[in-house]
């Protein structure tokens, strides 16, 4: 597989290090980057990489694959490759390398048993590289102003070639002996990529080029336990998004669950290991640290049932997983029900996922039918994990709150059989074209018939479906815009969402046809954060996690595909 640098990173699973291609900007000219997705850096950038002639920079073309990126220049190549999660190699055969448009702002030699290395100290990307040669030199151009150096450049060279590793150093730095194999090193990158990509799930014929990229997609996007992050993490990207959102990484996991249970489990259990006493977890979450100035959906019941499907939770897992959701749900209960009504209210549009969504036109606190949809799901999973763990005062419990939440969403959040969005407190309704108010599908054949028949009776027009599956905001309406965030793109989150339902209450012709578009666009588009709903064009971030996991999930269900354990 060939990757396109200006669409997806070459990176290592467990790596806060990565190579991009940047256009040109105002800050910085094009080419390759080395950049960090530590969660503390104030300048993600690390240096500009140069192929080097003669001691001069000379133009060259790339050539990246999972295991290595190949820098080609008229008289040799410079190679690079992981060592680890923390070390790259950079090998140069005939040609030298530079790192400049540094974010260095000095740099000092280290000794240790008869070998010299050197410390390089960037505080915009608030840490240190340590660069040794083991084959070849290493040359610092800087200029010491007794507190920084300006213009910091550093040159991997040599007569006979190099070899030189480039190291994060995240506090001390161990002093030892490097000795690295490089082409064991490539090899090594190239087979955990491979292993990933078999355990995906399999998906019909047409489509394996885009699983193979999804793959790389979620591999590549991964990072080691680390600071905040209590166990391995998958980010949303490792291009402009390198966090985690606590309803994104529910897709994530659930895309994990077949071939790799426990990077499954760790990945739902993330946010969950920052929950705080009163039963809220974070918005937003990076090794560095988290955020919760905002919420998320509670999908979590909905996708821990669905990872249950395919792998088998332990006694502690059940426990851990029901005490939980148990506070989650609870917060949601207490805490977003300002006006007492029983019906559980955002406080802002980032809140429900949809930042922008026009369900949000008026001024919150809004109450939408698809929270109360997804704490009926969460309530009823609830129940069905409290009855595995013999609780059943606490299962007879959530499944009398289930009961209740739904006739209130159906007595509140529609009006003649129209889902509506209703500002908290004063209950008017808000005028809007969104596909938000449509996402209690998801509860299948537990949504009251009448209201779910107007549904997919709306999914199936016009209204919102086009050539690549189901806009945010209907097309036709006056605040739709074909790049506008949650007001028209696509987004695979919606998408998944809205088959899982249709799927559970049989419409699945329709449930495919939607899987079978969006699928197609993505092998088309990428793995983009969203898509034109008119043209299939992929927008925002390029290499974006949830997109992957929800490609790999409906392309190995459409009918006629192959599906695997």
């Amino acid at each position: 597989m060939k990757l396109d640098l200006s669409r997806v990173t070459f990176s290592l699973r467990g790596s806060y290090l990565a190579v991009c291609e940047l256009a040109e900007t105002p800050d910085n000219t094009a080419g390759l980057f080395l950049k960090t997705v530590r969660g503390a850096a104030r300048d993600m950038l690390i240096c500009r990489l140069a192929v080097l002639s003669d001691g001069k920079p000379v133009p060259y073309t790339y050539e990246a694959t999972p295991g290595e990126l190949v820098l080609s220049a008229e008289h040799g190549q410079v190679r690079v490759c992981f060592a680890s999660d923390g070390i790259l190699l950079f090998r140069g055969e005939g040609m030298g390398l530079r790192l400049e448009e540094t974010r260095f702002r000095y740099g000092h030699e280290v000794h240790y048993a008869g070998n010299t290395q050197h410390m390089l100290v960037s505080s915009p990307n608030r840490c240190r590289y340590l660069a040794f040669a083991q084959e070849g030199n290493i040359r610092i151009s800087q200029n010491w102003n007794g507190r920084s150096a300006g213009a910091v450049t550093v040159d991997f060279i040599g007569e006979d070639g190099f070899l030189c590793s480039l190291e994060e150093v995240e506090t001390e730095w161990e002093p030892k002996i490097y000795n690295f194999d490089y082409d064991q090193c490539r090899c090594r990158a190239a087979q955990a990529f491979e292993a990933f990509y078999q355990a995906m799930p399999r998906v019909c014929p047409g489509f394996e080029k885009a699983r193979e990229l999804a793959a790389y997609v979620n591999w590549s996007s991964m990072v080691k336990a680390s600071g905040c992050f209590e166990r391995e993490a998958m980010l949303m990207s490792k291009n402009w998004m390198p966090a985690l959102w606590s309803w994104d990484h529910c897709f994530n996991a659930m895309a994990l669950a077949r071939g790799n249970p426990q990077a499954a489990w760790d990945q739902f259990m993330l946010p969950f290991d920052r929950q705080d006493a009163s039963g809220r977890v974070p918005d937003c979450m990076t090794d560095a640290g988290e955020m919760s100035l905002y919420c998320k959906p509670p999908i979590h019941g909905w996708a821990l049932a669905r990872m249950m499907e395919h792998m088998e939770l332990s006694p502690t897992q059940l426990s851990e997983a029901c005490g939980k959701l148990s506070r989650l749900t609870d917060w949601w209960l207490r805490y977003r029900d300002g006006d007492s009504d029983g019906i559980c209210e955002y406080w802002h549009g980032n809140d429900s996922g949809w930042d922008n969504s026009t369900a949000f036109l008026a001024l919150p606190p809004v109450e939408t039918p698809d929270l109360a949809a997804f704490l009926v799901i969460q309530m009823d999973v609830l129940a069905d994990l409290a009855g595995r763990l013999g609780l059943h005062t606490d299962a007879d419990k959530w499944k009398r709150r289930a009961e209740d939440m739904l006739s209130l969403m159906a007595e509140h959040c529609y009006v003649d059989g129209k889902p509506v969005a209703r500002r908290s407190g004063a209950h008017e309704v808000i005028p809007n074209d969104s596909l938000l108010l449509y996402i209690p599908v998801v509860l299948g054949r537990r949504m009251p018939e009448a209201l779910l028949k107007h549904t997919i009776e709306t999914l199936k027009s016009d209204k919102f479906l086009t050539a690549h599956g189901l806009a945010t905001e209907a097309p036709g309406s006056a605040l739709y815009q074909p790049n506008g965030y949650w007001r028209g793109p696509i987004w695979a989150p919606a998408t998944m969402l809205i088959i899982d339902g249709l799927a559970r209450c049989g419409e699945d012709a329709f449930s495919n046809e939607i899987a079978r578009r969006f699928c197609a666009m993505v092998t088309e588009s990428g793995c983009a954060e969203n898509f034109d709903a008119l043209t299939g064009e992929g927008l925002c971030d390029r290499a974006y996690t949830w997109t992957a996991s929800v490609f790999l999930l409906l392309a190995s269900h459409i009918e006629g595909g192959s599906n695997s354990e």
